[in-house]
């Protein structure tokens, strides 16, 4: 509720995040525990950021944060949520990163402006971010925190100086700016939510009696008891207020250009139906009791376990999954190979993923504490072992050198993913080109070699790309083949962006 203090030069050299979202909305006015309702979304949405978490409420004319580090359940009690309390609401999970951490940076952002308060929430990452803000700066304009959401929010502030209504200010902006952004925004008069025209990150709307809801994930609204109604479009505005709904999908043509350094794939118009979800949504991040744009999670790595059996068959006594995103496609794996499904890896449910580590000693101390081995489940038999991805390498040698000591004869591994090759600029933490094992000198071969298989198979692009067959907009390949649908901007060195969350290791 404080004015956020200055960046310290430790935090400005490091990464900025953002992860998940969630907005509450009476129009009625007659249910003012909304911020409980907001808590219950994030709760559900933990899995998206686990460093900081962060509620913005409108009460009477003005709007009130309070924001934390830690757990949605650290950073709020009792006394608070009596505290916060209004008819309409906002809220926000951020992924920890290697720098730029702390309240300073966490979210909802709150500006106070000429056209009264605003507070925001951001899913996603800005490609041009620094060279919208430097020509913010040059304007006049003074930023508090390094997050690329507070460019998002100055944007819209500036020019709602000419009007009262949202739809033409978030318009405007999307005109701008290049990247991704599924946002939640609140005002004393509205709550709104937009994604970027490409729909890069996923974005949702329900209903609970009269609130409406919006969320990163489905999940989240059935977890506070509401019902799914249907995902915002690419490019889609939708503002509440008062005196109703309005919903704004007209077409949207990105900036050709971006105002300096170097780009790619810029996307000249968006065709109907047309976009770019980030596929790592269904290998890795989003809940499997998700839907998104049409499709289930869950049901896209099961056919991708499925998919994987046919591109890369395997002679073994057991296949298992390394828990938890592993796990549906293991089962598909199994039952188009025919080779028995078990458990042999078990996790420890009180230690969260890996990539919550900041640093690379701490991922690798981690997974000893993360992950124990069934002996007698494995011992004496080849095992064919399914995960989501591989990107470091570190967490998968280390696994399956535990299942080898648990007397696994052979250890085959089967990922339900293409090699991640490139870096994400649009909001996952992915780590530097030569970090990244899929680019070892010697290939696939050098990769098993390193961490220590058997044998190792990857699900092709169009694998991944047909167990999402359900899906209603195109998909972001960019991590795999570096197509970067939204343009590309190398960062300053030392400082990637910001993140709404990493991949595994």
């Amino acid at each position: 509720m404080n004015p956020c203090p200055a960046p310290t030069a430790a935090e400005r050299s490091g990464l900025r995040d953002e992860c998940g979202v969630f907005a509450a909305y009476d129009p009625t006015g007659v249910r003012t525990d909304l911020a409980r309702l907001v808590y219950l979304g994030l709760f559900a949405l933990q899995h998206r950021g686990q460093e900081s978490a962060g509620i913005a409420v409108r009460q009477d004319e003005g709007l009130f944060v309070h924001k934390k580090t830690g757990l949605v359940v650290e950073a709020f009690d009792e006394q608070t949520l009596r505290i916060l309390r209004g008819s309409a609401a906002i809220g926000h999970v951020r992924y920890a990163t290697s720098g730029g951490s702390g309240t300073v940076n966490a979210q909802p952002l709150l500006m106070k402006t000429l056209g009264g308060p605003m507070a925001l929430a951001h899913n996603g990452n800005l490609v041009d971010a620094e060279v919208v803000r430097a020509q913010l700066e040059s304007e006049g304009a003074m930023f508090r925190t390094l997050v690329d959401s507070e460019t998002l929010l100055y944007l819209i502030a500036r020019r709602r100086l000419l009007g009262d209504d949202l739809t033409p200010a978030v318009r405007e902006l999307m005109g701008r700016v290049h990247g991704a952004y599924s946002v939640v925004l609140l005002t004393t008069e509205a709550v709104a939510a937009f994604r970027d025209p490409l729909g890069i990150r996923p974005l949702c709307m329900g209903r609970l009696g009269d609130v409406v809801l919006f969320a990163s994930e489905s999940c989240a609204i059935e977890a506070c008891g509401g019902t799914f109604l249907r995902d915002l479009a690419p490019g889609e505005i939708v503002v509440l207020t008062k005196d109703g709904i309005s919903c704004d999908r007209a077409p949207v043509e990105p900036p050709l250009a971006l105002s300096a350094g170097p780009a790619s794939g810029i996307p000249a118009a968006l065709a109907p139906g047309a976009g770019a979800l980030c596929s790592f949504e269904f290998v890795y991040f989003a809940r499997p009791d998700s839907v998104i744009d049409g499709a289930s999670v869950e049901r896209s790595r099961h056919l991708a376990g499925r998919r994987l059996a046919v591109e890369h068959p395997c002679v073994a006594d057991l296949v298992i999954g390394a828990p938890d995103s592993g796990l549906t496609a293991a089962l598909g794996f199994a039952e188009a190979s025919g080779i028995p499904y078990g458990s042999g890896l078990l996790k420890n449910r009180y230690v969260g993923r890996t990539f919550i580590q900041p640093s690379q000693h701490q991922r690798e101390n981690s997974v000893n504490l993360k992950f124990s081995v069934l002996r007698s489940a494995v011992k004496g038999l080849r095992v064919v072992l399914v995960d989501d991805s591989i990107v470091r390498g570190t967490t998968m040698q280390r696994v399956i050198r535990k299942l080898r000591d648990a007397g696994a004869t052979e250890v085959h591994m089967r990922i339900a993913s293409p090699p991640v090759r490139h870096p994400c600029y649009y909001g996952i933490d992915t780590p530097d080109t030569d970090e990244l094992i899929a680019n070892h000198p010697d290939g696939v071969e050098g990769v098993r070699v390193s961490i220590g298989a058997d044998t190792l198979g990857y699900l092709s692009q169009d694998g991944l790309v047909a167990s999402t067959a359900d899906l209603r907009t195109g998909l972001c390949t960019s991590c795999f083949d570096g197509s970067y649908p939204a343009g590309r901007v190398e960062p300053p060195s030392g400082a990637r962006g910001a993140c709404c969350g990493a991949l595994p290791g």
